[in-house]
């Protein structure tokens, strides 16, 4: 198991997704992520010591399962709430959005082999899965089970891959037969996740921050119509996670900026178009409990 003390550096080193990660709250700076390969079925145990609003792909060869190990109420998917008999399942290649607000919580993830995983193999999009007779209740337990006993040994036993095929069983239990294909019939409408999509493209592409209007326009859509995708998928308007995703972006350059000696806070937020220096301090240690000068003093030992 690795430790963190910092979002960002746990973030980059989160397995098997693309992701784009915005912390939402800090209850306790502590992060924590253990991996470990099961004979093809890998295995991903993290706690987080705050809030994450989440936007990512999944990068794995197979499907991938999500699962709260705590707090399975307050993991919002898709825009849909889990619960304790629910999980989510990401085929590869698929996007996906999950958020927590605002607390400490803990979760797993279980990365299937190609073709391994039984269910509907046809599936292309990320979604909710509700499971009956108690098969998450079960998997769960069988999760914390694997991760206490091979968490931190050598890889590569007889008993990882005797766990990865218990685990692999536990997992296909939860998943979905095939679905009926429906036709769609009429104009077809930018649905949620094609809306997260290309704003989120946009945002990866452009060299500053848009503004909500400017954001709406490029993804095609109106403010209104933007404003209720975010509310739906992340729990927060857009111009909260515009602000989320500036913060960690500056949070990043000054962590970059402290290589060079003669860099300064000014000289990070200008390149970011912030002029109101004191104001954006605040707001930046209400959200890291630091103010900019002190995480760039820390990162330069």
């Amino acid at each position: 198991m690795r430790y963190f003390d910092d979002f960002d550096a746990w973030g980059d080193a989160v397995s098997g997704a693309s992701l784009r990660l915005a912390c939402d709250g800090i209850e306790t700076c502590a992060w924590t992520l253990g991996i470990v390969d099961l004979g093809g079925v890998v295995l991903q145990v993290a706690s987080e010591g705050g809030g994450n609003i989440c936007y990512g792909g999944n990068a794995h060869v197979g499907t991938m399962l999500f699962l709260p190990l705590n707090h399975a109420a307050e993991h919002v998917v898709n825009g849909e709430p889990l619960d304790d008999d629910s999980l989510f399942v990401i085929p590869r290649g698929a996007d996906f959005r999950i958020r927590v607000r605002r607390r400490a919580h803990a979760w797993c993830s279980i990365a299937l082999p190609d073709g391994g995983s039984g269910g509907d193999e046809s599936a292309t999009a990320s979604a909710r899965v509700a499971c009956g007779d108690g098969a998450v209740a079960r998997l769960r337990d069988l999760v914390r089970s694997i991760a206490d006993t091979l968490l931190d040994r050598p890889a590569d036993t007889v008993a990882h891959a005797a766990a990865g095929r218990t685990l692999l069983a536990a997992a296909t239990a939860c998943l979905p037969g095939p679905r009926e294909q429906r036709v769609v019939v009429g104009r077809p409408r930018m649905d949620r996740a094609e809306i997260i999509r290309r704003s989120m493209a946009g945002l990866d592409g452009g060299s500053a921050m848009p503004t909500t209007a400017e954001l709406a326009r490029a993804v095609g859509v109106t403010g209104r119509t933007l404003q209720r995708t975010f509310q739906e998928s992340f729990g927060l308007s857009p111009k909260r996670y515009l602000l989320l995703r500036e913060l960690h972006a500056i949070r990043r350059s000054l962590q970059a900026a402290a290589a060079a000696e003669d860099a300064t806070v000014a000289d990070v937020l200008v390149r970011h178009g912030v002029w109101e220096f004191g104001r954006f301090a605040a707001r930046y240690r209400r959200h890291f409990g630091e103010l900019p000068s002190e995480t760039l003093r820390r990162f330069r030992g």
